[in-house]
């Protein structure tokens, strides 16, 4: 499994919009590019950080062709940013997995 560590600079006041846009882009993506999903937090400096998990790094890096009517989902996403697109910070190649589910509150 792969995890893809990206962090997002967004524009002054565009938070609401880029978490919609984001929230859009992540579905589009699980949904026809092989994504596992992925995460979304707001780190204690402002940024946003995002890790998406893949099978591996050829279902990653393979030429992703965007339907047309998801265009504008990823275009709105990349209009909230300062620089227009997010940094990959880190590509992890899982080691050991010790993540568990939630424990229910009974």
């Amino acid at each position: 499994m792969l995890a893809i560590v990206l962090e997002f600079d967004v524009i002054d006041g565009m938070q609401d919009a880029f978490r919609t846009s984001w929230i859009e882009t992540t579905e589009i993506i699980y949904q026809n590019f092989g994504s596992l999903g992925s995460r979304l937090h707001e780190a204690d400096n402002g940024q946003f950080i995002a890790y998406a998990q893949w099978p591996n790094l050829s279902v990653y890096e393979c030429d992703h062709d965007w339907p047309e009517d998801s265009k504008n989902a990823r275009e709105s996403m990349r209009n909230c940013l300062k620089i227009g697109k997010p940094t990959v910070l880190h590509k992890l190649t899982l080691d050991t997995d010790m993540l568990k589910e939630a424990r229910s509150s009974e």
